[in-house]
């Protein structure tokens, strides 16, 4: 996997050439790629591009002419996220899609290492995915995921929800399933509302649930010191 160093560096803007015009695609954080790169939708590129409806070269007045086809679109907004993540799109997708299935172990690193995903560029937090995932391989399974991050076969043309299974379901046969633990990601946006405090948290009984204490039940066979001792 060739990977581009400068695209860890800092957020780059992106230039793309559309029906014959140069379109840029601003500097952008990591936050902001992310749900791209997890989804393999290339049509949430296009929402990057700066361009105003003023300009008589906006973009979709070029789609409404037909000067710009669907295979245009498709190929610039691949470029732009193999520019952006300086790896190509299969290698950035697989590593996002495996890092969403493992997220109770990838989240956790991260936010141990205090990255900052609204300053970071997209590059750098694939190289830090990249690092969690395989520093916990042994060879044989470091060779097959480096097979796997080659293998564009998997994802060749649009990335499906068939093929993101695929992806995870490959890299689990290898390295094991995924931590049951940890928060699900979804890749939306969180609301700007203010958190509310969360409730104590109760003790915990045996098999993971919590419940308060119980008082030991009077006249029961057993009571006493054994009773009073068991665990609820």
């Amino acid at each position: 996997m060739d990977v581009d160093p400068l695209a860890s560096m800092r957020c780059w803007a992106i230039g793309i050439e559309l029906g014959g015009r140069e379109f840029e695609i601003p500097a952008l954080p990591a936050v902001e790629w992310w749900p791209v790169i997890a989804s393999g939708d290339l049509a949430q590129v296009l929402d990057f591009i700066a361009s105003s409806p003023d300009d008589p070269d906006n973009l979709d007045e070029l789609l409404l002419a037909g000067e710009v086809s669907g295979e245009d679109l498709t190929e610039a907004a691949n470029d732009a996220i193999e520019e952006v993540t300086g790896r190509s799109f299969h290698a950035a997708f697989v590593l996002a899609v495996v890092a969403k299935a493992q997220w109770g172990t990838v989240g956790g690193v991260l936010a141990q290492t205090g990255f900052r995903w609204d300053l970071q560029p997209i590059g750098a937090a694939l190289d830090a995915i990249y690092e969690i995932l395989t520093s916990r391989m042994d060879k044989d399974n470091l060779d097959k995921f480096l097979a796997l991050l080659d293998n564009e076969a998997l994802t060749r043309g649009k990335p499906t929800a068939r093929q993101r299974a695929k992806v995870r379901d490959e890299f689990e046969a290898m390295a094991g399933p995924r931590p049951t633990a940890g928060v699900v990601a979804t890749g939306e946006r969180s609301g700007s509302g203010r958190p509310r405090t969360r409730p104590r948290p109760q003790p915990r009984r045996q098999g993971g649930r919590s419940a308060s204490p119980r008082t030991p039940r009077a006249g029961r066979a057993g009571s006493g010191q054994e009773a009073s001792s068991a665990s609820p």
